[in-house]
């Protein structure tokens, strides 16, 4: 059943409820049902690649501005060659000075193939640099979609090393507050909403996403599998339907439940207008939502768990420790 299909239902259900409100009253339910329960549909997977470190040739650029300047033999073909389709430049962040990778970190917001030019999210603070050393490569990362709720995992394929997510900028600040630790990255942290260009001409393409740092410096190619939680999105279109673990029975249910609540906010207290007890039917409606729900929750466990064994994201009681001799980490492992 779609969207418009489930508002006119609705409307049926409550004389004198405007059709508008409707759409208001099916997306409540809607949000209500998907933050009640970890469903198969808001668990997803997606990837990130670390692209290489650009550091070929040099680069000028001025205290207080905005511009970098690359030298156009060497520079300038490494940074057009660097370019992916998994990762723009203007994806990436720039670190320039004396000694490359010591000054702040900088988002590129445009790139001028032609004339050689970077242009930074913001004017740049540290030392003159002319034709000295840079570095230019990706820290920050985005999840795939706006309404990305937290990882389960982030991985590093080659290594089989799951990165850690729990700990705070605060605490990598403590350890690392010039981010000069150029090894393997092991942590995702939170690093913000993303307002690169904002008020530019080239905003960034995932503006108003989440954005996460990867320390330590992702300098070296790598894949990671990157699995998460998503919160769902609302219903928009007419045409657009809900997914097949939640049916619109459900859906209508609890929306159901906030029209009678209208419904009696809205009661005309005439003696002559009397009509049914809209409280006796909101508690019918949450009757039978919670019983659809327990009973839809139980039919998706099945699918939830599966996704989870299938990535191999729990741990089994009987796990061994294992050591990886690519990145020497060890695990422990539950002793009995």
């Amino acid at each position: 059943m779609a969207l418009a299909e489930m508002m006119a239902e609705l409307r049926g259900s409550v004389a004198k409820l405007p059709f508008a409100y409707t759409k208001t009253l099916v997306n409540r339910a809607w949000k209500e049902t998907r933050e009640q329960n970890l469903w198969s549909f808001n668990l997803f997977d997606s990837g990130w690649f670390s692209p290489p470190m650009i550091n070929a040739g040099t680069c000028t650029v001025q205290q207080g501005a905005t511009l970098v300047t690359f030298d156009p033999l060497i520079a300038t073909p490494a940074l057009i060659a660097g370019t992916t389709n998994y990762s723009l430049i203007t994806q990436r962040q720039f670190r320039g000075g004396s000694i490359a990778g010591i000054s702040q970190i900088y988002n590129i917001i445009n790139f001028d193939p032609i004339h050689g030019l970077v242009t930074l999210d913001r004017p740049y603070m540290d030392q003159t640099v002319t034709n000295g050393a840079y570095s230019i490569y990706q820290v920050y990362y985005p999840p795939p979609m706006q309404d990305f709720l937290t990882w389960v995992s982030v991985r590093n394929m080659a290594m089989f090393l799951d990165l850690i997510l729990t700990a705070s900028r605060g605490q990598i600040d403590a350890q690392d507050p010039q981010r000069s630790w150029y090894q393997f990255p092991t942590h995702v942290v939170p690093y913000g909403i993303d307002v690169r260009g904002t008020g530019t001409l080239t905003p960034s393409a995932t503006s108003g996403f989440p954005l996460f740092e990867l320390w330590g410096q992702p300098v070296t190619p790598f894949s990671y599998a990157c699995y998460g939680i998503r919160r769902g999105t609302d219903l928009v279109n007419p045409t657009d339907t809900l997914p097949t673990q939640t049916p619109q029975e459900l859906i209508l249910a609890k929306a159901r439940y906030y029209a009678y609540e209208w419904a009696e906010a809205n009661k005309d207290m005439s003696p002559r207008s009397q009509g049914p007890d809209y409280r006796f039917l909101m508690g019918q409606a949450e009757k039978v939502y919670q019983d659809l729900l327990r009973k839809y929750r139980r039919q998706d466990k099945e699918y939830v768990d599966l996704w989870f064994v299938n990535r191999n994201l729990k741990a089994a009681p009987w796990n061994i420790g294992q050591y990886n001799t690519i990145a020497h980490v060890a695990s422990t492992g539950v002793q009995y």
